[in-house]
């Protein structure tokens, strides 16, 4: 009988044990194989950060802050990650589709990687949107980015109003054009 009572115990406990990596399991694997979501984000609804940035190439600064008046999509990239070399046709179809759009600017902000290994693969990839180097990571830190690719929609207020984590498609990045135009009054 006693030995009967150490065993439900040690039981109990395996099950419980069992059922909670179970359970774990389901919920880590019902994540893998999905894509990259339209992410809420604490920066969104805040102004666009202030950040003024050297562009690619040494032709000047780029101030975020002087953006306004256009739907901008901000995509933060870098060279050897293979989900912005997979997103970077997308990138390249949606920019010729709008680049002649007087309400819209595309910038993209490189994150991590070497100013002048990215150049060449930039023009190699015909990236001819405005790209901008954040050397100290204050952009990256400043919108939140917890990888590469990202891209965020900015109304013409100045005001974050979507992401999207990971390798983008056309569409959508038509979608996040979409919102930065509908919230062209912004959010206070």
């Amino acid at each position: 009988m006693t030995a009967m009572l150490r065993r439900r115990p040690v039981t109990s406990a395996v099950v419980a044990a069992t059922l909670l990596f179970a359970l774990f399991v389901t919920v880590l694997g019902g994540r893998l194989g999905k894509s990259a979501t339209f992410d809420p984000v604490a920066v969104l609804g805040r102004p666009v950060p202030a950040d003024q940035m050297p562009l690619m190439g040494g032709t000047g600064r780029l101030d975020l802050g002087e953006l306004q008046g256009h739907a901008v999509l901000v995509n933060f990239w870098n060279s050897w990650c293979q989900p912005c070399r997979e997103e970077a046709p997308a990138l390249a179809t949606f920019y010729a589709r709008h680049a002649q759009d007087s309400d819209f600017r595309m910038i993209g902000i490189l994150h991590d990687d070497n100013a002048s290994t990215a150049a060449k693969w930039a023009a190699s990839h015909g990236m001819t949107w405005q790209l901008a180097l954040d050397p100290d990571s204050h952009a990256a830190l400043d919108f939140g980015t917890t990888g590469q690719p990202e891209t965020y929609a900015i109304s013409a207020s100045g005001v974050i109003v979507g992401k999207r984590a990971g390798a983008s498609t056309t569409d959508d990045l038509e979608r996040l054009l979409a919102m930065a135009r509908a919230q062209a009054g912004g959010t206070s």
